[in-house]
């Protein structure tokens, strides 16, 4: 008899065993349903950089030539090379700064645009050329100067009496903005 007693004890132990068995085996197999529909977002904490590398560069930096002072004007070109290596497009702009007023009256031509340096204050061409990513051929641009007699005996006035060459100085800026 005693040992019906055991058996007849054992068995809301083993409903219990099973019935916690069974509610790990669908909390498990529910939580992987659930797992199925979820995502997960990560955003790094560095920031990728492109690199931003454009060129210009003046085929002819310098102007000089013999001058004879009997021309009414005298003109230079100057060849600008654009490249960019850059992993982004850019655009580029152009302005003319002057240290003095030697240039006073010089007729600065970009772009078929005409500008005259009249006040001694920059002179902007704004932007000219959109330049792709990686265009490593570039283009070139043509800036080409132009001064009267008037400028030409203010710059030689300048020189003491020296007549053989003529020399004035302007800053050219080629400014690169990143194109969105």
């Amino acid at each position: 008899m005693r040992t019906e007693s055991r058996s007849k004890l054992n068995i809301p132990l083993q409903l219990a065993a099973v019935l916690i068995c069974l509610t790990l085996i669908s909390i498990y197999l529910v939580s992987g349903l659930y797992a199925r529909y979820t995502t997960k977002h990560t955003t790094p904490t560095t920031a990728a950089v492109a690199e931003f590398s454009p060129l210009a560069s003046f085929a002819e930096d310098t102007w000089v030539f013999d001058s004879d002072g009997l021309q009414t004007a005298y003109s230079f070109e100057y060849q600008i090379k654009l490249s960019n290596p850059s992993e982004v497009d850019v655009n580029c702009g152009l302005e003319i700064t002057f240290p003095d007023d030697m240039l006073s009256g010089a007729v600065f031509t970009f772009n078929d645009t005409v500008k005259e340096n009249n006040n001694g204050a920059s002179i902007n061409f704004g932007n000219f050329e959109d330049l792709s990513a990686g265009d490593m051929t570039g283009v070139t641009e043509i800036l080409k100067i132009t001064i009267n007699k008037e400028c030409y005996d203010r710059i030689m006035s300048t020189h003491n009496g020296q007549n053989s060459s003529l020399s004035a100085y302007f800053d050219a800026v080629i400014s690169f903005t990143q194109i969105d």
